[in-house]
């Protein structure tokens, strides 16, 4: 594998890892968002319950302190006539007729006056006998009216609560009598508060949020985890119950006065706490659970995939042609010093093939001058190594034609030849001095 091939790679691989980073980071940060989003909008709807939840509560409390003043009024009035109508000599027949013209012909349910001893004679309700008690046990309803015989207190107003005898929600309000001592009550049937709290409180926003669209089911549960309000999108398959990791859940977030989160399946589920602000300080006294559709946030993510897909795409695509650009740049360098490398080594070294990497103001140009340089110096050196090997071998030859001179004179045979060429030598200088 070349250089520029692992260099490409190398260059190929960080950018694809960093583009899968930036995606998985980009796509994270968008989760997150979403879901604080989510989380944000169920706390909105967390503090809308309290406020709601509050505001029936002191909507309600007012209206029925209002109808107890105005109880507490006709008592007085009835008191009145009653003491009245018995210092005139009118029969108690003739009281109960009018008693019950009175509630006939308004809201007003119930009137009774007593005697002395708590006995409800003058009524408007003549077929039932009724004598009030001072035992709890024995009316825990009528019982606190009893104090009204001595005068003290002189009125009492009783809140709207379930009657013991029939389970009907009424409203009491008693005051004590003018001429003698004695009780006058006058009760109301509240099934009006009952429609007053359905229409004010927070089952009717509850119903209303879930029926806007946006909202698959709410639940609203008290510190104890009992459902109080439970309302769902029809054809939602919503358990009413809850399970053993959604009641742990809640109270953590009870307890922790936090909002948490979390997607089951294609459902993203918000529990917020519902916080009462009290003298103490705010205490998280219920929680709602909202499931929401998680389609839109699933499609957000979608939405982002898509964008860092197609950002990735470009990127790496132009990644990928910067670092095939930045390989070339720098393995050509690296490839002519390879060649000149190896045409050094094969004494066909030209000066001039690394002009162009020279020029370079990066590392690879300062180590192709370091290598030019160098290469200069060897060509140099082995020309003149030439030359002396050259010379060398010269004067070897003459030592050794020397050698082999001598070692040719020194043998008998060439003793013997030479000594018959003298030998010859000097007769042939005799014969010439003969003649």
């Amino acid at each position: 594998m070349t250089l520029r091939v692992r260099t490409l790679l190398m260059v190929t691989t960080l950018l694809v890892g960093a583009v899968l980073a930036s995606a998985a980071v980009l796509t994270w940060t968008s989760r997150q968002a979403l879901l604080l989003e989510a989380e944000t909008e169920g706390g909105l709807l967390a503090r809308l319950l309290a406020r709601s939840a509050r505001f029936a509560n002191e909507v309600t409390s007012e209206v029925e302190g209002a109808i107890g003043e105005q109880m507490i009024v006709e008592a007085t009035i009835a008191a009145h006539m009653v003491a009245l109508a018995e210092a005139a000599g009118v029969r108690p027949e003739k009281i109960n007729a009018h008693l019950q013209a009175i509630t006939e012909s308004t809201i007003l349910n119930e009137l009774w006056i007593t005697d002395e001893k708590g006995h409800a004679y003058l009524r408007n309700m003549t077929e039932i006998d009724f004598t009030f008690s001072p035992d709890p046990q024995q009316q825990p309803q009528a019982h606190i009216f009893w104090p009204l015989l001595a005068g003290q207190p002189r009125r009492v107003v009783q809140e709207a609560r379930p009657r013991e005898v029939d389970n009907q929600v009424f409203k009491y309000a008693g005051v004590s009598g003018i001429d003698k001592p004695r009780i006058v009550q006058v009760g109301y049937r509240t099934d009006f508060l009952q429609q007053l709290r359905s229409k004010v409180g927070v089952s009717r926003l509850v119903e209303d949020l879930v029926a806007g669209g946006n909202v698959i089911a709410m639940r609203v549960v008290d510190d104890a985890i009992a459902t109080l309000v439970f309302s769902a999108v029809p054809g939602q398959s919503v358990p009413p119950e809850l399970d053993d990791n959604e009641k742990a859940q809640l109270r953590a977030v009870i307890s922790e006065g936090q909002i948490r989160s979390y997607l089951d399946g294609s459902v993203l589920k918000i529990m917020a706490p519902i916080v009462v602000v009290a003298d103490r300080g705010d205490r998280a006294l219920a929680a709602t659970v909202v499931h929401l559709p998680a389609e839109r946030f699933q499609e957000a993510i979608r939405r982002n995939l898509k964008l860092a897909g197609v950002v990735a795409t470009g990127v790496l695509a132009l990644g990928l042609v910067a670092s095939v650009i930045m390989a070339r740049r720098v393995t050509d360098p690296v490839s002519r010093l390879t060649a000149a490398a190896a045409a050094l080594e094969s004494h066909a070294f030209e000066p001039d093939s690394l002009a162009d990497v020279t020029r370079r103001p990066d590392e690879l140009g300062h180590l192709a001058r370091v290598f030019h340089r160098m290469a200069v110096e060897v060509y140099a050196r082995e020309h003149r190594l030439r030359r002396e090997v050259q010379q060398l071998r010269i004067e070897i030859d003459e030592v050794k034609k020397v050698r082999q001179v001598a070692e040719i004179t020194e043998t008998d045979y060439f003793r013997d030849l030479r000594q018959r060429a003298q030998g010859l030598r000097a007769r042939f200088e005799g014969q010439g001095g003969a003649s």
